[in-house]
């Protein structure tokens, strides 16, 4: 009943838990120094590559008398049987990877690769075999430098497995929480102090449970300043819940490849910068695309409110996301690996929840055909469900 009254033990427990982290990354300094961190190669996989017959339709053994000048070869890999290992390939020349026939990446020479077996298998867990065709139109042999690699520490299982973080860094995590936090508040701070209306407007949580629009004027200008600012800090959000995925998972994305998460500052920025332009631009073109399909099903004056809507519950759920995903990501530390199913279930039951808040809310609101509504509902957000923003923040992980 009065809060304040436990305001020394919360304190105690604070001060605990920042002396706590403090020694936990005095000891891992210290065993840096000491610990000589390195690949080690398990197997070279000479004599694993394989060629397609056409006329068999089937794989057979690379014979280099027979198939030198073959302009494919492949690899077959069960991840289940290279626990912790890494296809580590160091190209000499140009090629093009093939996953299960389906392309992958370009190799470029002398550009190191290495993918994670495990997350491959997580990804398909259900597939015991990978093919990885390597193509390249003036293939002569085999690909040299390809071999399966493991991050080998020196020490015993159990001490690399409390020392290497989940191969994530410590400092880099903290630091992106600190300065993810610090610019969401500046802005929004920005955002209120100028354009208090349109700061409490996407703001109102309350619009859930009533079937009305407001703010006519914000509607009627989707691309004023205001409103851009607020799809910008919407585009921003994104960008950091996909960088912690990122993080916290080791996405193929080759910004996370290798064993530690540890990018320069100018490349966490120009990571951020790419994401946060391309969902600025995703987010923008949405309005274009509702007053396209608006005027196929003859939904006169939806697309703006459609448009507002759409912003406004995205900029309301990705804050709350972000917020809750970081405190919790905090709270725990830099072992945190929080369960991406979760997530994707609770990003999914984001979109059917407002696609039928949009159905209820645009019924009550225009006199439009029921028919029409639901059909351009069910188009547009089936879209946004199926290939939308969670495009974004859920990257593939092989």
């Amino acid at each position: 009943m009065f809060p304040f009254l436990y305001l020394k033990s919360a304190t105690q427990k604070m001060s605990h838990r920042m002396r706590s982290r403090f020694f936990l990354c005095v000891m891992l300094m210290f065993f840096s120094t000491t610990i000589q961190a390195q690949w080690e190669t398990t197997e070279t996989l000479e004599k694993d590559w394989s060629i397609y017959q056409t006329s068999w339709k089937t794989f057979l053994p690379y014979v280099s008398s027979k198939h030198y000048a073959y302009k494919s070869k492949s690899l077959f890999i069960n991840p289940k049987e290279k626990p912790r290992s890494f296809l580590t390939i160091e190209a000499d020349k140009t090629y093009f990877l093939f996953l299960n026939g389906a392309f992958q990446r370009q190799l470029d020479i002398g550009k190191i690769v290495r993918i994670n077996l495990d997350s491959l298998q997580n990804t398909a867990p259900t597939i015991n075999l990978f093919v990885y065709t390597f193509y390249a139109q003036d293939m002569a042999g085999i690909p040299q430098k390809v071999s399966l690699q493991r991050w080998s520490e020196g020490l015993s299982t159990t001490k690399a497995d409390f020392l290497t973080f989940r191969n994530r860094n410590a400092q880099v995590f903290y630091n992106f929480f600190s300065f993810s936090f610090l610019s969401l508040l500046a802005l929004l701070g920005l955002l209120f102090a100028f354009f208090p209306k349109y700061f409490f407007s996407y703001f109102r949580y309350s619009d859930w449970i009533h079937w009305e629009l407001k703010d006519e004027v914000i509607i009627k200008s989707p691309l004023a300043f205001p409103n851009l600012m607020i799809i910008f800090i919407l585009s921003l959000l994104t960008a950091y819940i996909a960088f912690f995925i990122g993080m916290t998972h080791q996405s193929n994305d080759a910004f996370f490849d290798g064993p530690e998460l540890n990018q320069s500052l100018g490349s966490i920025v120009l990571f951020l910068a790419s994401k946060t332009g391309i969902a600025f631009l995703l987010f923008s073109l949405r309005y274009v695309m509702y007053r396209l399909f608006c005027s196929l099903f003859k939904l006169d004056q939806l697309a703006e409110a459609h448009f507002y809507k759409s912003v406004q519950t995205n900029f309301q759920f990705f804050t709350l996301l972000f917020l809750g995903l970081g405190l919790y990501a905090v709270s725990v530390g830099p072992l945190v690996k929080p369960d991406l199913n979760q997530i994707s279930w609770l990003v999914n039951g984001y979109f059917l929840i407002r696609a039928v808040y949009y159905f209820q809310l645009f019924r009550t609101t225009f006199r439009f055909n029921q028919i029409s509504l639901f059909a351009y509902l069910l188009l547009m957000e089936g879209q946004v469900l199926l290939f939308g923003v969670r495009e974004l923040i859920f990257p593939e992980y092989i």
